[in-house]
């Protein structure tokens, strides 16, 4: 003690102001849904493997069948702040799980969400009685002094009712909401633990996998919140680049014609949705009787869907990836990502390039390089070792067959011959995506490589004619140079129409580009006038004439809005970089009832009946935003055909005939001539006068609808055309494609 604090002799003790309970939940929170979400969190670290939430405008419940809290632990961990435990054990007791929490602090989030909560909780310990505490965080905060807030407790029987019908777990009640719960919110609640959960069930009969197994439930009085968080939990799932499914066809051994394994696989590719490549495989001398599997490529790059974020998705399929096997529907812990049981980590590290599995007619050169790492991998094979030994069982006197089978320690296969055949089949799959990625890749490459104009290489080819004119009889070389020439003058004309095309498109361009620097600003204007609305509302006056008025003002601009925002739907398509760039492929009549939605600020209440376009017809692949201006312009073409006449109606309908497809929008309006008509898709022809009135809804009028049209269909590999309509229509525009093998 030095001189100063011995003439100090009065100690004075720190204290802390309960307003610092606000203060904490508030700024290490500021999101409902990070606030519920620490309480999932807690439940987690309690090893509880399923947590039950109730939403409801009144009250928020979750329940959960962890280890639940002693009296002594409530006083020493709940009711202590900033407690460093977790950050000393670091592991959960029972289930060995990595703590979440570290900075106990994190139960005053509850106090961003309501103002009373209630925790009903019994410790597994059968000897203790259970806990009911109630903090009321109005009067915590106005006590003063932190060290003087209580919470009111009472010991109760050992009655659980917890979920699973545990006897043990913790139960928290939030009254006294302060905000009300979106879907947005219960979206951002299931971003924020959806890593928590295993994207399988584990197997409760072994004990060492059960550290994995976390389900959460919610249920709310809102069916919508429901849905919007169980796609949200389930969101890793639809990441997916590419898919493969794999069955073992059912076979007889005793059949001597067919011995072997026979397998039938499908790949598919997210990027091109409805396109299946389908091949079916055999193994030899294959003992199994039934297996099936999917197994799901990713790419962890880039920006992903649902807002998952690329890190998180990473670390988690680091901890859940792989190959999983389950046998007769229970998970095999030994199988997943720290088991390389199909020597793909092996592939990779001996730098294979060709399959030892595949035949020559699938491979690809270096088509091993696109195999995907475990870590990218995600996929579930079911086997049945009950029904293997069944199907393989010996008569009297013959020796046993060798059959799947599982260890004694019930946590992998035994390794002998069923098992190789295993390997094999899903193996097989997994070098097949790798070649057909490689090609897939090869293709795309080719694809974008830079393209020497047509009269350069025409040019070229009348050289090589010149060098060999000796060796050439005379009349054949005349005949190549005379084609070869119009070939030249054919493509340059090409050229220059095309030219004219992209000015003509010019103009659009920077139309295009006002349209979406308006769609940024109204957005801005929208909320503001909404608010406005709602301030009008809530204005208390007592003369009944001038709430007349203020109400009458109010509806005004709420009509205004909900008008205004369908205008905005128009170009809806142009504000997304995804709708923009990303080409894919569409079903018709969905995109059909999308772009009739955009329109519905213009053609009004105009009939447009798409009922006749088959479910099953995909669009050939394009960009979102090139589909929807095609068909934007055609169907305002087709209203606009209607002015006039008494029967006003839009058809729609698909012709599907071999590898055929045609998309067909008829009308019962002015007409065309189809003599003519090709002139129609010319810059600038019009054939149809608009009225001013329709010219102001910007209906129609510049000429350069169907040239657009025109451009389109040939970008997305179309035809289009007009042709003679149905009966009772009087104009048939057609759309058309061939499918692809």
């Amino acid at each position: 003690m030095n001189e100063k604090e011995r003439t100090l002799s009065e100690p004075i003790p720190f204290t802390v102001d309960s307003a610092l309970l606000r203060e904490l939940g508030e700024r290490l929170v500021g999101k409902p849904h990070i606030a519920l979400a620490e309480l999932v969190k807690n439940s987690y670290d309690a090893d509880a493997t399923r947590v039950e939430i109730r939403l409801s405008s009144d009250f928020i419940e979750v329940s959960d069948n962890g280890h639940g809290m002693s009296s002594d632990e409530f006083r020493s961990f709940w009711m202590r702040i900033g407690t460093p435990h977790k950050q000393e054990l670091r592991i959960s007791r029972r289930l060995e799980r990595p703590l979440t929490g570290s900075k106990g602090v994190g139960r005053l989030a509850v106090q961003f969400l309501s103002r009373e909560i209630e925790v009903r909780t019994v410790a597994e310990n059968p000897e203790e009685m259970g806990l009911m505490a109630i903090v009321d965080w109005d009067q915590a905060i106005h006590v003063g002094d932190l060290t003087e807030v209580k919470a009111l407790s009472d010991q109760i029987p050992r009655n659980g009712n917890f979920p699973d019908n545990s006897e043990h777990g913790t139960t928290i009640m939030l009254t006294k909401l302060n905000q009300e719960w979106s879907s947005e919110n219960v979206a951002g609640l299931a971003r924020e633990i959806w890593s928590l959960q295993p994207p399988f069930r584990t197997n409760p009969r072994i004990s060492s996998d059960r550290a994995r197994d976390f389900v959460v439930d919610l249920q709310s009085d809102d069916p919508r919140q429901v849905e919007e968080f169980e796609i949200r939990m389930k969101a890793y799932l639809s990441l997916w680049d590419s898919k493969l499914v794999g069955k073992l066809v059912k076979r007889d051994i005793r059949d001597p014609a067919h011995p072997e394994g026979h397998v039938r696989l499908t790949l598919e590719f997210s990027d091109r949705p409805g396109e299946v490549k389908a091949v079916e495989y055999e193994i030899e001398d294959c003992p199994l009787y039934f297996t099936e599997f999917e197994i799901r490529v990713y790419s962890l790059a880039g920006k992903q869907k649902y807002g998952v974020r690329v890190t998180e998705a990473r670390d988690y399929f680091k901890d859940f990836g792989g190959i999983h096997i389950y046998d007769a529907g229970f998970h095999l812990p030994y199988y997943g990502p720290d088991t390389d049981w199909l020597g793909i980590e092996m592939a990779h590290s001996h730098r294979l390039s060709e399959s030892k599995l595949l035949p020559k007619s699938f491979q690809v050169q270096r088509g091993l390089n696109n195999l995907p790492t475990t870590s990218r991998l995600f996929g579930v094979v079911h086997v049945d070792t009950a029904l293997e030994r069944l199907e393989s069982s010996p008569s009297a006197g013959d020796r046993p067959p060798v059959c799947l089978e599982i260890q004694v320690t019930r946590d992998r296969l035994v390794d002998n011959k069923a098992f190789a055949a295993l390997v094999k089949i899903v193996r097989w799959a997994l070098d097949f995506y790798a070649m057909e990625q490689t090609r897939r890749k090869l293709i795309e490459v080719e694809t974008k490589r830079s393209t020497e104009p047509v009269t350069n290489k025409i040019e070229k080819l009348e050289n090589v004619l010149d060098r060999f004119e000796a060796e050439i009889p005379g009349p054949a070389f005349m005949e190549l140079k005379t084609q070869v020439r119009e070939a030249a003058e054919a493509s340059q004309t090409e050229a220059e129409v095309v030219a004219q095309q992209i000015g003509l498109l010019a103009p659009l361009a920077t139309a295009g580009m006002c349209a979406l620097a308006y769609e940024h600003e109204v957005g801005k204007q929208f909320r503001s006038l909404e608010s406005v609305a709602q301030r009008l509302g809530r204005i208390s006056v007592s003369n009944p004439a001038l709430r007349h008025d203020l109400d009458s003002i109010r509806t005004s601009i709420e009509a205004w809005i909900t008008r205004a925002k369908g205008t905005r739907a128009l170009f809806s398509h142009l504000t997304s970089a995804e709708h923009n760039e990303k080409r894919q492929r569409f079903k018709a009549r969905v995109l059909l009832e999308l772009v009739k939605d955009q329109l519905k600020v213009l053609i009004r209440d105009l009939p447009v009946d798409t009922k006749g376009v088959q479910p099953e017809i995909w669009l050939p692949e394009g960009t979102f935003s090139e589909w929807s201006a095609l068909f934007q312009n055609i169907l305002v073409n087709a209203t606009n055909a209607l002015l006039d006449s008494e029967r006003k109606l839009v058809a729609v309908r698909s012709i599907k005939s071999g590898m055929d497809r045609k998309i067909r929008i008829e009308d019962t309006g002015a007409g065309v001539v189809l003599e003519s008509a090709e002139e129609l898709f010319e810059p600038f022809v019009r054939r149809l006068e608009i009225s001013s009135q329709r010219r102001a809804l910007g209906l129609g009028g510049s000429g350069l609808g169907l040239t657009i049209v025109q451009m389109i269909a040939d970008n997305v590999g179309c035809r289009v055309g007009f042709v003679e309509p149905s009966q009772g229509f009087s104009t048939c525009f057609e759309l058309s494609w061939k499918e692809r093998k």
